[in-house]
């Protein structure tokens, strides 16, 4: 799911500490920092939202660890 970026989902991501990139699935194989679906997860890194991220990315199969 992509949903354009937005101030609130950035405060609140930061107070509750969300939990949603590849690095906290289930399915991220981090050897090899890929999913094990081999989905492209360039979007779903934390990465991505450490920089200046213009859409808010959701994975269908994501997992929590």
């Amino acid at each position: 799911m992509r949903i354009p970026r937005d101030d609130t989902f950035e405060e609140q991501r930061r107070t509750y500490r969300l939990r949603f990139t590849c690095e906290h699935c289930a399915f991220f194989h981090e050897p090899s920092s890929r999913c094990v679906h081999d989905f492209p997860n360039e979007e779903h890194r934390q990465a991505y939202y450490d920089s200046a991220y213009e859409w808010i990315v959701f994975c269908k199969d994501f997992e929590l660890v």
